[in-house]
């Protein structure tokens, strides 16, 4: 199951980066906005900063050690 799962996350990826290529914005404000696909990449690796950054601040804040109160 969660090979099935893993290779759908990747098909939904690869498809949203490959539809950042033929949609357009109507009205371009930024020069960003003429990346293609950069809405979705730029998406992808703001969560994945925040899901690595979120582990690290757990494990070197929030987990204490096992013999904390003695």
């Amino acid at each position: 199951m969660s090979k099935k799962l893993k290779y759908l996350f990747f098909i939904c990826i690869g498809l949203s980066i490959l539809a950042g290529f033929f949609i357009t914005h109507e009205q371009i404000h930024f020069w960003w906005e003429k990346i293609p696909a950069f809405d979705a990449i730029f998406g992808f690796l703001g969560c994945i900063v925040i899901v690595v950054g979120s582990k690290a601040l757990g494990h070197k804040w929030l987990q204490k050690d096992e013999d904390y109160y003695d």
